[in-house]
């Protein structure tokens, strides 16, 4: 058990740190609504990876990617909302780009409802099933002896989810120190621009995988 937990470990945070949508959506969110949206983003995505890991030890992610239509249903529809949330950002910032305003100026903050940014990270997360997948093929991948597979898959899940919180506590902490700086105009266009272009390219490439 002692060297299989330091090994779950580094694979989790490999997962968790490595760049990807649920990111991209909490770094948009935070730079043109606040950390109050960042923190509403965050506790979408923390919900729907709570729910994909009490569906993996239920053995839910196994019937997900055994039924091929079902699968495919799901990555389309994630991959739709991803390319429209990057749609959405692309448009809010040509609208918001006033040439009036000089360049340092902070363009007014997005009136973005703590509920909307909680949906937006909640879907954001349950319609990737690379999320439910990567469930279904990492945790068959350890073992801790001398427990039953249930427990096993329960306590891996529940790691997971703690690792995933502490990153995203840390993650808003950081964000929280670098609010000045997140509103300055420059900084919000480009991280908007990137956002909407890292939400539509991993939206096209869900789209297309085989």
């Amino acid at each position: 058990m002692s060297g299989q937990l330091p090994a779950f470990v580094g694979a989790c945070l490999a997962v968790i740190i490595v760049p990807g949508p649920d990111l991209a959506l909490l770094l948009r969110n935070a730079a043109v609504a606040g950390r109050s949206a960042a923190i509403a983003t965050a506790t979408g995505i923390m919900t729907g990876n709570t729910i994909l890991a009490a569906a993996a030890v239920a053995g839910l992610t196994a019937l997900l990617q055994a039924s091929g239509p079902l699968y495919n249903a799901i990555r389309l529809a994630g991959a739709a909302y991803l390319i429209y949330l990057g749609v959405r950002a692309l448009i809010s910032l040509i609208r918001r780009d006033a040439p009036a305003r000089g360049a340092e100026e902070a363009p007014a903050r997005r009136n973005l409802p703590s509920r909307h940014a909680f949906r937006q990270g909640l879907l954001s997360n349950l319609l990737n099933p690379k999320v439910a997948a990567f469930y279904l093929a990492l945790f068959p991948q350890f073992t801790l002896p001398g427990m039953p597979t249930l427990a096993q898959h329960t306590l891996l899940a529940a790691l997971f989810c703690l690792l995933s919180l502490a990153w995203y506590v840390l993650l808003i902490a950081v964000l929280a120190q670098v609010q000045a700086w997140l509103q300055r105009r420059k900084v919000q266009r480009t991280i908007t621009g990137a956002s909407a272009a890292a939400l539509i390219t991993l939206g096209t490439g869900l789209a297309i995988q085989n």
